[in-house]
């Protein structure tokens, strides 16, 4: 059957027509052009949509749908002249009915001329200066070319016009926002949510301004009076157990975080957070228990089984974490969450050669990937073979040359190997692929530091590098050094004073406080900063190398 016998036929079964007699249709009805027309554009057949729309548009030419529907048609066959002949006529014909112009200006934003858009809206304004539907299409094409002041004035115009409608004064509360007048978008904002309580815009933005000023009080208030409306309003609670966290409120957190599971317990990121809250407050037993019991009560679940090795690793049960990880790597071989989980556990348990096995199958699978020669480059250096660990690295450089990580990578390991010279080399590569490369500053600036290549220059990099990530504490305890290096051992003190009182289970840290002390003449205090980094090395490993015979030589 030819496409016009399909669509003809297709037709007569909508319609109820006997499909025998489509040409007394065609002499009779225009409307059956048009039907073909609509029919074959749904079917994507735009040149037969084309023809029949125009045949229908010469036996319906007071009908403005039919003129739409063919203006686009012929745009999308390339026939632009055409398409803007027929959009001319249809604006003569239909200049009195705003619609005209609202389709005009939809049909010049489609195909990119939002200037014309505008200017045709902008006429239709001026004809019909109290059309609500005209004046808020305006103030969205003005809004989305950044004409702010127009969309205001005709936004101010509006809510005298339409004053219950909550969407006039979000638009307005989204001008200010855009102007940074956050005192007006509040009140805009607060506005809209008096009209319509549950406008879900005004009070997700809202919320946002209130945390982002501190003002977790009056966010809380807020979300609970969403709440109170709909209990289950999972956004609303989300945002609430936010709030919850920002403010340390551990109760109310859980809370929180426990009714949603239960209205969705099958929401994996929910899960998730509870896992992370109960970690942060290490609580990490009560959410291993937690698990255990939401994995024997729903045994399928493999995301909570994965959050259960997760909790075991976090108990440092390298074992129990390895039994779960293995079952669900038997399942997901190619999760790649889970085999770096996985990996990390053989190297906690030194089972080098296994986690080594599992990135070996990967990568036969993904020769391209070369992040995974990077993770097993890791391994190698982790078993002290940091030989081999800079081959797998220089394989990683031939497939992804312009990659930062594998230069800045390619650097440690050379300089573990005792070549500096090539290992400055490629970390100034990697910062030449990417100049505001935090870690890479930190190490080139701390090695110039600590080797007193040049200190100075060291202390800029380093400044650079906390530019990009204040709190960093290796960063900062680069900073110290390079104040310890220059003498000024008061403000190398105050620096690293700050740093441990946030993270105290770093050996270089403990280490270089210790030095400080000792230049300050506390000799005693240092001892013990001393011990503690050697407890650390003992437990950890060591932070530098050399570093356990380099403290105990500073002992004796």
């Amino acid at each position: 059957m030819n496409k016009l016998l399909k669509y003809l036929s297709t037709l007569a079964i909508l319609s109820g027509s006997a499909v025998a007699s489509p040409l007394k249709l065609q002499s009779e009805n225009p409307l059956f052009y048009y039907g073909v027309c609509k029919i074959a554009k749904d079917n994507q057949d735009a040149k037969t949509a084309y023809d029949f729309c125009k045949k229908a548009l010469s036996l319906m030419p007071d009908t403005p749908a039919v003129y739409r529907e063919t203006i686009f048609l012929a745009y999308s066959l390339g026939r632009k002249e055409e398409a803007f002949d027929i959009l001319k006529k249809y604006n003569e014909k239909f200049k009195n009915d705003p619609e005209t112009y609202l389709f005009t200006a939809f049909f010049y934003s489609v195909i990119k001329q939002p200037e014309k858009a505008i200017s045709t809206l902008e006429e239709a304004y001026k004809r019909f200066p109290n059309n609500e539907k005209v004046i808020s299409t305006l103030v969205d094409y003005y809004l989305e070319n950044k004409q702010i002041d127009k969309a205001r004035q005709l936004l101010e115009k509006l809510s005298t016009i339409k004053k219950d409608d909550p969407n006039v004064y979000f638009k307005l509360a989204r001008i200010y926002l855009f102007e940074n007048n956050l005192q007006k978008a509040e009140e805009y904002l607060k506005q809209t949510l008096k009209i319509d309580k549950n406008f879900k815009p005004a009070w997700q933005i809202l919320g946002e301004l209130y945390k982002q000023q501190k003002r977790y009080d009056e966010a809380i208030k807020l979300y609970k009076s969403v709440l109170q409306d709909n209990p289950q309003n999972l956004d609303a609670l989300n945002r609430l157990f936010q709030v919850y966290v920002d403010i340390d409120d551990f109760e109310n957190a859980s809370k929180t975080i426990d009714k949603i599971i239960t209205l969705n317990p099958k929401d994996n990121d929910a899960l998730l957070k509870k896992f992370l809250l109960y970690i942060k407050y290490d609580k990490a037993k009560e959410i291993l228990e937690d698990l255990q019991k939401t994995v024997k009560e729903n045994p399928d679940n493999l995301f909570a089984k994965f959050m259960l090795g997760m909790a075991y690793e976090s108990l440092n049960d390298y074992k129990k974490a390895k039994e779960i990880y293995e079952e669900l790597y038997q399942q997901q071989p190619d999760n790649q969450e889970l085999v770096d989980r996985l990996t990390q556990v053989y190297v906690n348990l030194k089972e080098y050669d296994k986690a080594l096995d599992v990135y070996n199958k990967l990568y036969t699978q993904n020769p391209n990937d070369y992040r995974i020669l990077l993770a097993m480059a890791d391994i190698e250096d982790k078993r002290g073979n940091t030989q081999r660990a800079l081959e797998l690295v220089q394989e990683a450089e031939k497939i992804k040359p312009d990659d930062a990580t594998v230069y800045f990578l390619k650097a440690i390991y050379l300089d573990k190997l005792k070549n500096w010279k090539e290992a400055e080399k490629a970390l100034l590569k990697a910062l030449e692929l990417r100049p505001n490369y935090p870690d890479a500053l930190n190490y080139l600036g701390y090695t110039y530091i600590d080797r007193d290549i040049n200190v100075d220059k060291g202390i800029e990099l380093v400044n650079k590098a906390l530019s990009l990530a204040p709190d960093n504490p290796a960063y900062l305890d680069s900073l110290a050094w390079g104040y310890y290096k220059k003498g000024d051992y008061k403000k190398a003190y105050e620096i690293l004073e700050k740093v441990l009182k946030k993270v105290d289970d770093d050996p270089v840290i403990n280490e270089h406080f210790a030095d400080v002390l000792t230049k300050l003449g506390k000799s005693k205090e240092a001892v013990e900063y001393y011990k503690k980094a050697l407890k650390l090395i003992e437990e950890k490993g060591e932070g530098e190398p050399g570093q356990k015979d380099r403290i105990l030589k500073k002992l004796k």
